[in-house]
């Protein structure tokens, strides 16, 4: 299934972004290759300064870091050692934002919802989700499980193409 060409155009206009922020905070940037572009970065408080010396903002710099966690990859080990890694979670609905954002994140590394708040994956996982939580300040919400047995592991195994 294909991606519309609108959220086409918002994944390359975010893709953009981060690309023009890494380039200026690492201090290998020409402002007259997209002036379009730094001053939209102006106007909506991602950078500051003049043509002379732009800054990345700490809103500039949140969305590198978000950028960064969204990079991150669950290490697969060659063989499975026969344990499943659960990740439960109770964040409490004023959080809901982040919390639907957390779901994403857990949904994008491979892991698959095993039932409400509880997410299940096949190989150590806990460090890569500790950033994504410690990130989004939900560390205090979520907790981690090691299983040698779970119901319908056979369902399991079949989805992430285990023995």
């Amino acid at each position: 299934m294909g991606v519309s060409s609108k959220r086409a155009g918002a994944i390359a206009g975010r893709e953009l972004l981060i690309y023009l922020l890494g380039t200026i905070a690492s201090g290998s940037f020409k402002s007259a290759d997209h002036p379009k572009q730094i001053r939209y970065l102006l106007r909506y408080g991602y950078l500051s300064g003049t043509s002379r010396k732009y800054k990345v903002t700490p809103k500039g710099k949140n969305t590198l870091s978000e950028a960064k966690i969204w990079e991150l990859t669950v290490p697969t080990p060659k063989v499975w050692d026969g344990r499943w890694h659960l990740v439960l979670f109770d964040i409490p609905n004023d959080k809901r934002k982040r919390r639907d954002i957390f779901r994403a994140r857990l949904k994008e590394l491979g892991l698959i919802l095993y039932q409400n708040s509880v997410w299940i994956y096949p190989y150590p996982l806990k460090q890569t989700v500790m950033e994504v939580t410690d990130f989004y300040k939900l560390s205090p919400c979520v907790s981690f499980v090691v299983a040698e047995y779970v119901t319908g592991e056979k369902r399991l195994r079949k989805h992430f193409k285990l023995q």
